[in-house]
This record gives structure tokens, sequence and C-alpha cells, in this order.
């Protein structure tokens, strides 16, 4: 009821927004200055008796009233941002955004959604959300919108079209974006996807896509991503030694529970018998929730 009744007011008065919202924040900051010096306006000995319980008074206060002015005020979001639902200055410029175009978080959807039904299109009209969401990447900014646009090509990873967009995405200047593309890729092997992942893997400046390529690459069967495996057992990091073993483990079918030494003496053409599962891992075989 007050949204209605303050936005029928700015509309009435044909008050600028701009200067409705700082006067909310104006008046919520001097409650918060007259409520935190009211309460030094007491008695003076019983200010003494009550120490600490007029100092957790005043704190409260500081507290409820910071979190009212970083809760409506439009220029901060604050660690309450979603009152922002409430605050009719806001919902207006929200509105306005929307009568503009699709705003951020409905592109987010729509990509969102194009991903869940991918499978499910006809070739043709596949092809055609294909050549859109490319067109969407030439021009975007947003990472985010980038890394969704990935997750949706990648349920189509095996059509060319897509592929040849997700190869190109994997020298976007944000990790994030490059992240998925090592992710997406390990579900299609093929010359050109094992090629883009061997550069992720190696050469990249996030450590989190150089591990996510290195565990990519168990399912991109070669010579070539055999011997880089092998050699990122080497590695100094135990972390990508670790992610070079699980890689190791989709790519032979062998199973040495991480143990490095037993890799190498695997590779190495030595017959090694893998480690007898531990009490813990025989329950969670059995058990599906603890997987």
């Amino acid at each position: 009821m007050f949204n209605h009744i303050l936005g029928d007011v700015v509309q009435a008065f044909h008050f600028d927004l701009a200067i409705v919202n700082r006067g909310l924040v104006v008046c919520l900051t001097s409650i918060f200055i007259i409520v935190s010096n009211g309460i030094d306006f007491v008695d003076e000995t019983r200010w003494v008796a009550k120490t600490k319980r007029t100092f957790g008074m005043r704190q409260a206060c500081h507290l409820l009233c910071l979190l009212a002015v970083l809760g409506c005020c439009g220029c901060i979001d604050g660690p309450m941002f979603q009152l922002k639902r409430l605050n009719p200055v806001i919902q207006n410029e929200w509105k306005k955004d929307r009568e503009r175009g699709p705003v951020y978080s409905q592109r987010v959807e729509e990509m969102r959604l194009v991903k869940e039904r991918f499978r499910y299109m006809p070739s043709e009209e596949q092809l055609k959300w294909i050549n859109t969401i490319n067109g969407v990447i030439e021009k975007e900014s947003s990472p985010e919108l980038r890394r969704e646009a990935v997750l949706a090509l990648g349920e189509v990873v095996e059509r060319p079209e897509a592929t040849g967009t997700i190869i190109n995405l994997a020298k976007d200047k944000n990790d994030k974006v490059r992240l998925e593309v090592s992710k997406v890729l390990k579900k299609y092997p093929s010359p050109e996807t094992t090629k883009a992942l061997l550069a992720l893997a190696a050469a990249d400046t996030s450590q989190s896509v150089r591990l996510a390529a290195t565990e990519s690459l168990g399912m991109h069967r070669s010579d070539e991503v055999k011997q880089f495996l092998s050699k990122q057992l080497n590695d100094r990091s135990p972390a990508m030694q670790y992610h070079a073993s699980l890689a190791l483990k989709d790519f032979t079918g062998k199973d040495f529970k991480g143990d490095v030494s037993l890799w190498k003496r695997y590779l190495a053409g030595e017959e090694v018998e893998p480690p007898t599962a531990s009490l813990a891992e025989s329950m969670q075989s059995y058990i599906p929730f603890l997987r």
C-alpha cells in the first residue's frame, strides 16, 4: 500500500526520482543520528549504573538504523539488498529498464531455458539457436552471460557450429569462462577439442583452469595426452598430480586411489595391483547417498 501511495505522490507532483531517493536516505540518516544521540540524554547517575545496558542499546539502534539505510537507499546494496524490492523508487527504475528491453536477469534465465531444451529441439531449431547464441557472444561484455552460453552450447557440443564457438572461448579473457570451456570439452573428444584442452592444461594463467583441463583430458585418449598426463605426475603441485591421476583413471580404466608412485610404475610398464579399498570406500560403494 505504501509503495502505491508514494509512487502516486511522485507522479502527481512530478518529483525527480533521484531527489526522492536522496531524501529517503537523508531522513533515515537523520533518524539514525537522533536516536544515537538521544540515548545519551539520560540521567547521569542512571547512565553510570547501567553503562553496559546503555552501550548494548546504542549498538542495537546503530545496527538497526544502518541496516534500514543500506536496505532502502538506491546507491548502496548493503547486506540486505533484497530490501530494494520494497523501495518504490527502485521498483520504478526497474520497470523502466524492462520497458527498454530484456534486462540482465531475464537474459540469463533465457539462456538457461535454452540449455534445458537444446537436446529436445529439432536439428533446424538447434542450428537457429546456435547462431543466435554465437551472435550474442560476439557482442556480450558480461563474462557471466558468456559462461552461461558455454553451458548451453555444451548440450550440443558435437555439432561443429557449437564446437567452434566453444573452442574460440578457450581464449576468453575471463577465468570462469575458460573454466567452463575446460569442463564442457570433456564431453566431446576430437583432434580439435584435444588440442584446445592441451593448450589450456599446459599454459593457462589460472591454476583452476589448468586443473580442470587436465582432468578433462582423461576422456581424450591419444598418445599425446598419455605423455602429457604422465609428465603432470611429476609436477610440483600436489593438486596437479591428483588431477592427472583422476584423468589417468578415466584414460586407462585403472584406479590406484590417487597414489602417484603406483601410477608412475604402471605407466613405466610394471605390473601393479590396485590397492585394496578402505572400509569407508567400501561402505560408500554400497550406500548411494555417500557417493
